[in-house]
C-alpha cells in the first residue's frame, strides 16, 4: 500500500491550530452576544438558562468548587427551559439583572460572573465545575443565569 505523503505529527500540529482559530472564533461570537443582548433574549433563543439559584456547592476532583444550579420554584416549572446547554461546553454564570437595575449596576454584575464547564446536565438541574481553584460563589446570589 502506497503511504500518503502527511505524517502524524504535522497532521496534529494543523488540527491543534484549527481547534485554536475555533475556540477564539466561538469566544468572540459569544463575547458579542452577551454584550448585546439581555439574558431573556439569550434564553429565548435557547442560548442561555435563566432564573436558576445556587441548590448546593461542593468540591470535587482537583479542588474544583462544583455548584449545582436548581430552577427557581417561585417563577415555575420543574423542568429547566429549553436550550443547547451540553455537558462539556464553558460557560458563565452570573447574577440575573433585574428590570429596573440602572447600567452601572450591570456592569458590576458582569465583574462578579465565574467561568466553569458543565459537568452534569439534568431536567431540574445543571452542575458547573469552576476553573479557577478556590473560586467560590461568594458573589452570587439571588436569581442567576448561565
Amino acid at each position: 500500500m502506497a503511504r500518503n505523503g502527511l505524517d502524524i505529527p504535522s497532521f496534529a500540529t494543523s488540527q491543534l491550530s484549527l481547534l485554536a482559530a475555533e475556540l477564539v472564533a466561538e469566544t468572540s461570537q459569544n463575547a458579542l452576544l452577551l454584550s448585546t443582548h439581555s439574558p431573556r433574549t439569550l434564553s429565548r433563543a435557547g442560548l442561555a438558562i435563566t432564573n436558576l439559584t445556587l441548590s448546593s456547592q461542593r468540591t470535587g476532583l482537583g479542588g474544583k468548587t462544583v455548584l449545582e444550579l436548581d430552577q427557581d420554584t417561585a417563577v415555575g416549572g420543574e423542568a429547566l427551559s429549553e436550550h443547547s446547554i451540553h455537558v462539556g461546553d464553558i460557560v458563565r454564570i452570573g447574577q440575573q439583572p433585574k428590570g429596573g437595575e440602572k447600567k452601572a449596576e450591570k456592569i458590576s454584575m458582569e465583574d462578579k460572573r465565574s467561568e466553569g464547564v458543565v459537568i452534569r446536565l439534568g431536567q431540574k438541574s445543571v452542575q458547573v465545575a469552576l476553573d479557577r481553584e478556590g473560586d467560590e460563589a461568594d458573589g452570587l446570589g439571588g436569581k442567576l443565569w448561565v
